[in-house]
């Protein structure tokens, strides 16, 4: 049984590889799942992109630079719409582009101490304005503004007036407790809380257990959520402007390598422990269709680590070794399959795999001699 996934896939570096396929029923027989190579696109494009987003009512697609501050919008042809770089001068300064993507159609970056700017054309033409003082700790793999009725929701930063030891176990007990997403009224500006960890998380113990990388996924009323460094994800519904906890739902991944958690008094240990190794993590979750599919890589064992020894290719023999799979679910969290592989040696090797929504099958990227290639696979 062949599988729709009707997303992009976002490659750190390089750009990856998206999926897309047809569905068949079948009583009796056992259901599997592929990913097979169906289609290509060249840009004429010289340099290294990865693609982050696609706009299916204009059918465009946006790519950059692993910094975000340089990017391309193209249309299913490979034809360059638009080539722009962000400036720190002038009269719309991008000083920090910490997140890049669509937002109803307009190239949006996460732009602090501002907040999220909205381009056409290169053009500035809107600001979505963050009313406090906050600091950010990480670029954002994956956009996360969307709107709903009067609300705008994004990912919430951390506040300055929440006052903690950073160098101390008390900034990750803090970090776990943060609002994950806000939600700001269009009109008057006002901003409130709308989604955070269940208190039944492991996060929310009294170990340190990493820095989490909040990736979240819309599907109609019902958000998925991954925290990259577990094997997990959480389920919310969307009730009015909040979002009510579900489920937890368990990734079955054979060999997965966790972190190594340890006690909040001692965040020393924590880097001293899990740098002999490469942790697994679940990089996204997407919606095809009938099913879900959680994006992940399993890690690799201290042995492992040891057997490939210092980095001197910038990290591609890690990276070899560390593909990234998918584990296929129904609707209902069960999950149907796992390791199921990514095709192209050039897209699976990449550590960062995101991934956005789309309404239309389409395209997995990568550069190709002195083209980008865009792929469309089943």
């Amino acid at each position: 049984m062949k599988l729709n996934l009707t997303q992009l896939v976002l490659v750190q570096f390089f750009l990856a590889l998206l999926s897309c396929g047809e569905k068949t029923e079948s009583i009796s027989a056992p259901k599997s799942f592929s990913l097979e190579i169906t289609d290509s696109v060249q840009i004429d494009f010289l340099g290294e992109m990865m693609l982050l987003d696609y706009d299916p009512n204009a059918e465009k697609y946006l790519l950059a630079t692993d910094s975000y501050h340089e990017y391309l919008e193209v249309d299913g042809k490979g034809v360059i719409l638009n080539h722009h770089k962000f400036s720190e001068d002038g009269i719309d300064p991008v000083g920090q582009a910490l997140g890049l993507g669509y937002f109803n159609g307009d190239v949006t970056v996460f732009n602090p101490p501002k907040g999220y700017y909205r381009f056409q054309d290169s053009t500035k033409v809107g600001e979505i304005t963050i009313p406090y003082s906050y600091q950010v700790f990480m670029q954002y793999p994956k956009l996360g503004v969307f709107e709903s009725g009067n609300k705008i929701y994004y990912p919430k930063p951390w506040q300055e007036s929440l006052v903690v030891n950073m160098a101390e176990g008390e900034f990750y007990h803090a970090l776990y407790r943060l609002p994950i997403i806000e939600s700001q009224d269009k009109i008057t500006g006002d901003t409130l809380a709308a989604l955070s960890l269940p208190k039944t998380s492991d996060l929310l113990g009294d170990q340190i257990h990493g820095f989490p990388i909040p990736i979240y996924t819309m599907d109609k009323d019902k958000l998925l959520l991954s925290m990259w460094f577990e094997p997990r994800f959480y389920v919310y519904n969307k009730v009015g402007d909040q979002f009510d906890y579900e489920k937890t739902v368990d990734v079955n991944i054979p060999d997965w390598i966790p972190y190594t958690p340890v006690p909040l008094d001692r965040p020393e240990q924590f880097f001293a422990e899990n740098q002999k190794k490469a942790p697994g993590n679940l990089t996204n979750m997407l919606v095809s269709g009938d099913y879900y599919i959680a994006v992940y890589n399993k890690g690799l064992s201290e042995t492992q680590v040891t057997e490939l020894g210092p980095p001197n290719d910038g990290g591609l023999a890690k990276r070899k070794k560390n593909p990234n799979f998918a584990a296929i679910f129904d609707k209902d969290f069960n999950q149907l399959a796992t390791n199921v592989p990514f095709l192209l040696p050039a897209i699976s090797q990449w550590w960062s795999t995101m991934a956005v929504n789309w309404l239309c099958p389409k395209l997995r990227a990568y550069p190709k001699q002195r083209m980008m290639g865009l792929y469309f696979i089943n």
